[in-house]
C-alpha cells in the first residue's frame, strides 16, 4: 500500500495492510459528486490505535477510502463475494498525469476507474465475535 496516498492509515500502522488482503465489503458510487467509496475491513489491528478506541474490546478494523473526481468507471459482476476469498487483487497506481488508477478484480467481479484524489473517509473498530 502506498503510505503517502493515505497518511491517515500510515498514522495508525507501521506498515498499513495491503488492500488485496482486506475483504472489500462496500462499494458506493455517488454520481452527483462523481465519487466512489470502497469499504475494507481487516483483522490486522492498528499499531497505534486512536485514543477513543481504548477500553473497548475489538478485533476488526474498518476503513473507507473515498475517491473523488472519478472518471472511466467500469464495473462488471456486482455479486457479493465471500470475505475469505483470496483471489481478489486491488491495485492503485498514480498515472503520469497525477490521477489515481484503481482496479479491483476477482473471479466474480471487476471494478476499474480513475480518480483525481483520495482520502480516508472513516475509520472504526468493532468486535466481530465473542470476547
Amino acid at each position: 500500500m502506498h503510505r503517502d496516498l493515505w497518511p491517515e492509515l500510515a498514522a495508525l500502522y507501521d506498515t498499513p495492510p495491503e488492500l488485496s488482503s482486506c475483504p472489500l465489503y462496500s462499494v458506493h458510487v455517488d454520481e452527483r459528486d462523481t465519487s466512489l467509496t470502497l469499504g475494507f475491513e481487516t483483522g490486522r489491528l492498528p499499531d497505534r490505535p486512536k485514543p477513543e478506541w481504548a477500553g473497548s474490546p475489538y478485533d476488526t478494523f474498518v476503513f473507507f477510502l473515498l475517491f473523488t473526481g472519478v472518471e472511466e468507471l467500469r464495473m462488471t459482476g456486482i455479486a457479493a463475494e465471500d470475505p475469505a476469498l483470496s483471489d481478489r487483487e486491488v491495485g492503485v497506481t498514480v498515472t503520469d498525469a497525477g490521477r489515481l488508477r484503481v482496479s479491483v478484480t476477482s473471479g466474480s467481479r471487476s471494478l476499474t476507474f480513475s480518480a483525481a484524489a483520495s482520502t480516508v473517509a472513516l475509520t472504526r473498530v468493532y468486535l466481530q465475535g465473542p470476547i
